[in-house]
């Protein structure tokens, strides 16, 4: 019996998403060190400290993102780790790896929604009451009521919602994990419409539909589908760039600006670090601000000084 290689029992325990994502993404590094196509899959648990330096600077001189960049050694690290398990590598490798500094990225990256954005967007969307609009209505509900990734979006079934108990379950997230995600009012207003159009039948919860305005039941929606959908409707509106992560974004922000504590939100995003929550909190100095003001040491009968 052949035994699978640390690389692919790597990828094997990601989320079909990111396992997409994640060997793209190694498979640049093999071209770029110029590893033999037909023995790459067997070099990842081989990289030690000094062979991880230089793919670390080759990806930065080929303008490889600081994200990306730390996604690639982190993969790497990860597979390395499965070769120490699986007895090919020594413990002390993976020791070595641990101590390469990440790469500084900006904190303030994307481009989370206000308010009045996120309501000039649902007015666009509300001008077309085809069964595409309405179910573009319900799709952009959940990625802002429920903070979906667009991965996770698509592989929505029927059966993982509950319009009764307002909830929905994402039964792969990120790291395959399976979490609920509760949805607010307004949110399921729209997803019941969008019902009563596609019907109770089983099967993706949102469909292709085709020129004659059927809806294809047996198939879901793609995430390259999802992502031009969001450009050109944010483009309309004149919003610039915006991506279906910038709505995840909007939601997590959101939920920071009406004061819910950082670890529940972290739990409603589905993150396992509170410091990846943190990344994501786009408020502005104006939260400070209101912050200080509101901070006094004196009790209820004393004057503050």
């Amino acid at each position: 019996m052949t035994t699978a290689s640390p690389l692919a029992l790597y990828l094997g325990r990601l989320a079909p998403n990111s396992r997409r994502s994640i060997k793209s993404q190694l498979y640049k590094v093999a071209d770029i060190m110029e590893w033999p196509l037909d023995k790459c899959e067997h070099m990842f648990h081989l990289v030690d400290y000094q062979m991880a330096c230089q793919i670390k600077v080759e990806l930065i001189q080929h303008g490889s993102s600081a994200k990306s960049v730390n996604r690639a050694m982190s993969a790497i690290r990860n597979v390395v780790k499965v070769g120490v398990l699986m007895g090919l590598v020594s413990e002390n490798q993976l020791i070595q790896l641990s101590a390469i500094k990440l790469e500084k990225t900006s904190q303030h990256q994307g481009n989370p929604l206000n308010a009045t954005q996120v309501n000039m967007l649902f007015a666009y969307l509300a001008k077309d009451s085809s069964i595409i609009g309405i179910r573009n209505q319900a799709m952009f509900a959940i990625l802002l009521g429920a903070g979906l990734r667009r991965s996770e979006l698509v592989a929505l079934k029927l059966t993982d919602l509950s319009l009764s108990e307002s909830h929905l379950v994402v039964q792969k997230g990120k790291g395959n994990k399976r979490r609920t995600a509760f949805l607010p009012k307004w949110c399921i207003a729209h997803i019941h419409t969008w019902l009563l159009l596609r019907d109770y039948e089983s099967g993706y919860l949102f469909n292709p539909v085709n020129k004659s305005n059927r809806i294809n039941i047996k198939c879901g929606i793609t995430t390259e589908c999802v992502y031009l959908l969001v450009r050109n409707v944010a483009k309309h509106i004149g919003l610039g760039n915006v991506s279906p992560h910038d709505l995840r974004r909007t939601y997590i922000t959101r939920l920071l600006e009406q004061n819910i504590d950082l670890n529940t939100v972290r739990m409603m995003a589905g993150h396992e670090d509170i410091s990846t929550t943190v990344v994501y909190d786009k408020r502005d100095n104006k939260v400070m601000q209101q912050a200080a003001s509101k901070l006094s040491y004196a009790n209820a009968d004393e004057l503050v000084l």
